[in-house]
């Protein structure tokens, strides 16, 4: 079952129209609604504004990379700090170029979201808490952050677009590139692959080149910042690193919100990653708990 709209009744939300799998739809009345779709569900999130004439701000897009190399290269952050967040402006471009999801002893991960233009393929990553499944490498995503202005005003399909692209070039799948066949122009195909020395978790990875798929400005960023993270983490900036695309986060849109995250309909909440008010799991449960202690209130 979806939600298709939000109800609302002389400017105040009443509840959302739901359509269940064989297309019947049914009303459901509420007092109050909390929109939290998630980033998979950014697009839809956007256009339930638009229809409520709710303000809509061209959020950043992030597009990237997953890096994976052996858990001796990030030790030196990960054994003080799980998850380390780097932060780096890139020197050709000036791009904000970021660290996010670091997954020591992880593994890489493919993911699925549902479009209107059909599915698509895009890398993760995660770890376990058994120590018994653990592996031998650490895993992060390493995001390009860019804030488009106007005329432009779909981030998200932009996102999009550029998965698309990827999926394309690998039949549907997750690519992967050696850094140092991308440094030399080349293309990383399997007989590379075996030789690097920092083996794949996601074993259905494709052998490709990142650079048909990335725009110049990205690729640029992320080598910049693997370089500069080198001098923290030694042996990051390795040929056998490697990189998997690619990593798009859909929460590209910002609702417009007061402080308790009410929009400008009443008793309307739009919060978490999918309404561009957070960038993690953390940070959107705050979001979840402030709006729950606001609306008990009530």
């Amino acid at each position: 079952t979806t939600a298709e709209s939000i109800l609302t009744e002389n400017g105040v939300a009443c509840g959302v129209k739901m359509k269940n799998p064989i297309g019947k739809e049914e009303s459901i009345p509420a007092q109050y609604v909390v929109l939290a779709p998630g980033r998979g569900g950014a697009e839809w999130l956007s256009r339930a504004a638009e229809e409520l004439g709710l303000p809509v701000a061209n959020n950043e897009v992030d597009i990237g990379v997953r890096v994976e190399v052996p858990n001796a290269v990030m030790d030196p952050l990960t054994k003080h700090l799980y998850e380390a967040k780097l932060i780096y402006y890139s020197d050709t471009f000036e791009n904000k170029v970021r660290t996010f999801c670091m997954n020591p002893g992880g593994i890489v991960s493919e993911e699925h979201y549902d479009t209107p233009s059909g599915g698509i393929a895009v890398v993760n990553g995660h770890s376990y808490a058994e120590e018994e499944r653990r592996t031998e490498n650490t895993n992060f995503a390493l995001l390009v952050s860019t804030k488009f202005t106007e005329p432009f005003n779909q981030p998200i399909e932009y996102g999009r677009y550029i998965a698309q692209l990827s999926n394309m070039l690998t039949g549907g799948g997750i690519m992967v590139q050696r850094l140092g066949d991308l440094l030399l122009g080349r293309r990383t195909d399997a007989t590379r692959l075996k030789k690097s020395t920092t083996v794949p978790t996601l074993k259905t990875a494709v052998p490709g080149d990142l650079s048909f798929v990335l725009p110049h400005r990205h690729l640029t960023s992320i080598v910049e910042s693997l370089r500069a993270f080198d001098k923290l983490a030694p042996g990051l900036y390795s040929k056998n690193t490697l990189l998997y695309g690619v990593e798009v986060k859909f929460y590209s849109s910002k609702i417009g919100v007061k402080n308790n995250f009410e929009t400008d309909v009443k008793n309307l909440y739009a919060i978490g990653d999918g309404a561009g008010i957070t960038r993690g799991l953390m940070q959107a449960s705050t979001t979840g708990v402030v709006v729950a202690r606001d609306i008990a209130a009530r």
